[in-house]
């Protein structure tokens, strides 16, 4: 819920400081980005995530393709506590996603929106997935003397199929939800 708040907020700040200006998408070709969040795989709770990711802009930073990386856990009390068992061999989790994008609205209060594919490694078990999602880049127009600088809002939804436990195959949705800062150049 905190995070939810923190994204609703930094999206209100930003669309009381982005101009035409400040259009940072429109003047370079790439950017890289930093950001935190939380994962909710389905069923098995919501943990931290960390992820980095990198983005090539063309069209005035209307169109983008992106190849991301991020690390979290798996770690569920609530499973602990319910099946006294591991579902996993660990609880790490590694994704990589490549998307692409589109942004008609770079510099104004509409989002953009991904599509594309992903892996997703959940406790050794390794799984392809679809992806579709939304976000919003915000240049901070002025910091440091330029606008390279910006806050980078993101939800994802990973989906696959996935059997645990020789059970029949069932679809997931593996939320991601992600805050950071954003560079271009």
């Amino acid at each position: 819920m905190r995070l939810l708040i923190a994204i609703v907020f930094v999206a209100l700040l930003g669309l009381a400081v982005v101009s035409n200006e400040a259009s940072a998408q429109a003047r370079y070709q790439s950017s890289i980005s930093l950001s935190g969040g939380s994962y909710a795989a389905s069923g098995y709770g919501t943990n931290g995530y960390i992820g980095a990711a990198y983005d090539f802009l063309f069209g005035g930073g209307k169109y983008f393709v992106e190849g991301g990386l991020g690390f979290g856990s798996l770690k569920s009390e609530v499973l602990e506590q319910v099946s006294k068992s591991q579902i996993f061999d660990n609880d790490r989790l590694f994704t990589y996603e490549f998307l692409v994008g589109v942004d008609v609205s770079p510099v104004g209060p509409l989002p953009y929106f991904v599509a594309g594919v992903a892996g997703v490694n959940q406790g050794g078990q390794s799984r392809f997935a679809g992806v579709i999602g939304l976000g919003k880049r915000i240049p901070i127009p002025g910091f440091l003397g330029s606008n390279q600088i910006g806050f980078r809002f993101d939800v994802h939804d990973q989906i696959y199929s996935q059997t645990i436990n020789n059970s029949s195959p069932f679809v997931t949705h593996n939320i991601l939800a992600t805050l950071g800062l954003n560079l271009f150049f």
